[in-house]
C-alpha cells in the first residue's frame, strides 16, 4: 500500500505530492487539474509491466501517430508519442520522470530518454573507418516492496521520437491480470472483461459481481459469457422474472461501468485500483451502495483504490458510506488544486469531509 506519493515531471506535474494516503482515495479537483494523470502516474509506479502499461495509457489518450507513406497512403503501424508524458511536451535527453512513495521501504519509478552510439566497425570500409548509429531509448528504472533492487527495461525510440507500432498493444488485445489496474472513462471491452470473469467464474468472487450488479438491477441472478464477442452481446444476464437471458448491452452503461469496476476489484489480490470518473453511467441514488461494496470488497481483498469524480453526488455518497463504515480512517477525499503552474493537494479527513458535506461546503 502506497501512503504518501511524489511525482515530479510527468505531464502537469512539476513536483507534486501527497502528504499522506488512505486504502480508498476520492480525488476532486477542477478540469485539467492533473487528476487522470495523477492516476497514470500511480499505475505505473505500481504496475508489474511498466513498458505495456505505458503504451496502454498512450493508447487510451490517442497519442498516436499514424506513419504517413504518401499521399494517398497511410501505414496503419505508425507509432505511440511520447513526449507528452514529459512535464513541458518535449524530448530532451537527461530528463527524467520520477514517481516515488516513502513507506517502511522505498518504491519508485524513473524513465528517462537516453541517447546511446552503437559505433559498429564496417565489414565494408576498407580504410577500416567507424559507422556510427545512435539509439534513442526511454529507460525504466523500477524498484517495488517486494523486490529493493532496481529493476531496468526499455523502450527503442524512432527517428521521430515515436515508440514503434509493433502490434505489442492493440484494441482487441486482452490487457494481461496483473497487481495494477486502471480503468479509464472508455468502456473495457469483451476481451477485457472475459479475461477478469477467468479469474471470477466458479469462486465466491461471483457473488460479489452478482451483488454489484444487483445495486442497478435487483433481479439480476446470475451473469455469463458467451462466443459472441462484440461490445453489446456476449455478456449475458439472468434475472428472475426473465426465462432467457438478457444481453449486458440492453441493460445500460451503468451495468457494464459496475461490472468491470467491481471485477477488477476482486482480480487485483493486494495490489491497486485505479477508476477514472467512477460514477460515470451511474444514476446518483445507487453510489452509496457502489462505495458501500467498494469499501468492504477492499478491505477485504487488500485493495488499494483511487478513483476520481466531478459529481458532487458521488462525493456525498462516499462520505455517507464511510461514516458508516467500520474504519472511517479507511477512505479520504482528496482535493488537487491548480494556481498558475503549481498544482498542490487539500486532503480532507472524515470528520472534515462530513462539516464540508452537512454544510454543503463546495469541495470539488
Amino acid at each position: 500500500m502506497l501512503h504518501n506519493l511524489r511525482i515530479q515531471k510527468y505531464r502537469l506535474f512539476e513536483d507534486f505530492e501527497i502528504s499522506s494516503l488512505a486504502k480508498v482515495n476520492l480525488i476532486v479537483g477542477t478540469n485539467n487539474s492533473g487528476k487522470s494523470s495523477l492516476l497514470e502516474a500511480i499505475h505505473l509506479l505500481t504496475s508489474d509491466d511498466v513498458r505495456s502499461s505505458l503504451i496502454h495509457l498512450l493508447h487510451e489518450r490517442g497519442e498516436y501517430i499514424p506513419r504517413i507513406i504518401n499521399r494517398y497512403k497511410t501505414d496503419t503501424r505508425g507509432g505511440y508519442q511520447v513526449s507528452h508524458i514529459f512535464n513541458g511536451h518535449s524530448l530532451e535527453y537527461g530528463q527524467a520522470i520520477i514517481i516515488s512513495s516513502k513507506n517502511d521501504q522505498k518504491i519508485s519509478l524513473k524513465i528517462s530518454l537516453h541517447e546511446e552510439d552503437t559505433t559498429q566497425l564496417s565489414l565494408f570500409d576498407e580504410d577500416g573507418s567507424e559507422i556510427g548509429e545512435l539509439e534513442h531509448r526511454l529507460v525504466f528504472e523500477h524498484s517495488k516492496f517486494t523486490s529493493p533492487k532496481k529493476k531496468e527495461s526499455s523502450l527503442l525510440l524512432d527517428v521521430d521520437g515515436l515508440i514503434p507500432d509493433h502490434r505489442m498493444y492493440t484494441r482487441n488485445t486482452p490487457i494481461p491480470s496483473e497487481i495494477s489496474k486502471l480503468i479509464t472513462t472508455n468502456h473495457l471491452g469483451y476481451d477485457e472483461l472475459a479475461v477478469l470473469w477467468d479469474g471470477i467464474t466458479l469462486t465466491e468472487k461471483e457473488d460479489k459481481i452478482v451483488d454489484a450488479l444487483q445495486i442497478l438491477e435487483p433481479k439480476v441472478k446470475r451473469l455469463s459469457f458467451t462466443s459472441r464477442q462484440t461490445s453489446n452481446s456476449g455478456v449475458l444476464l439472468k434475472l428472475d422474472d426473465k426465462d432467457e437471458p438478457i444481453p449486458l448491452g440492453s441493460m445500460g452503461d451503468g451495468m457494464r461501468r459496475i461490472l468491470a469496476i467491481i471485477a477488477s476489484l476482486v482480480n487485483v489480490g493486494s495490489g491497486t485500483l485505479l477508476v477514472d470518473e467512477i460514477d460515470t453511467g451511474l444514476y446518483y441514488a445507487t453510489l452509496k451502495d457502489m462505495w458501500r461494496l467498494i469499501f468492504q470488497t477492499a478491505s477485504k481483498q487488500d485493495v488499494q483504490v483511487f478513483a476520481t469524480t466531478h459529481s458532487w453526488d458521488c462525493v456525498k455518497a462516499f462520505q455517507e458510506a464511510l461514516v458508516e463504515f467500520e474504519n472511517p480512517d479507511f477512505g479520504r477525499l482528496i482535493r488537487i488544486e491548480r494556481i498558475d503552474e503549481q498544482i498542490g493537494e487539500v486532503p480532507y479527513s472524515v470528520d472534515e469531509l462530513s462539516i464540508a458535506v452537512e454544510q454543503d461546503i463546495e469541495v470539488r
